[in-house]
């Protein structure tokens, strides 16, 4: 069974701050993206069949879903792996799962400015490899 190793205060971290990351959608998945490029130029051949700025709707909606999620593992686990199984076959390496997160980071610390801190940094990173690793192990499973 999945198991999410967020703290409460962690999880409070995350439903507080989502809002800034919605309200900023086209802006954040822009930052994500173009970082992403720059970190790992072969990725962009991934995104050929769509627009940055779908790709950064679909990329907080997704986010959205997790943050809803937080309290629920089971439910979380299962969208994931859904989410997971929609990405197979687009030639997707293990170190992309690094180069995203990162590039993933990138966009929230810009997004948040000033009030970027440890806490908000903990919180998100934590979360990311929780969601990195189910990805992970149901798209390399084979």
């Amino acid at each position: 069974m999945f198991v999410l190793m967020l703290s409460n205060q962690q999880k409070d971290v995350i439903r507080q701050s989502f809002p800034k990351v919605l309200v900023q959608t086209l802006q954040n998945g822009t930052l994500l993206y173009e970082k992403l490029f720059e970190l790992v130029p072969e990725t962009k051949s991934l995104f050929q069949n769509t627009s940055v700025e779908r790709q950064g709707q679909m990329l907080v909606a997704a986010i959205g879903k997790i943050v809803k999620s937080l309290d629920y593992p089971e439910i979380l686990e299962k969208d994931l792996i859904a989410l997971a199984k929609r990405h197979i076959g687009y030639g997707l390496e293990p170190q992309y799962f690094v180069h995203f997160g990162s590039a993933f980071m990138y966009m929230l610390q810009k997004s948040f400015g000033d009030y970027w801190n440890t806490d908000l940094e903990d919180a998100w990173k934590n979360v990311y490899q929780e969601v990195a690793e189910v990805m992970m192990r149901e798209i390399f499973a084979n």
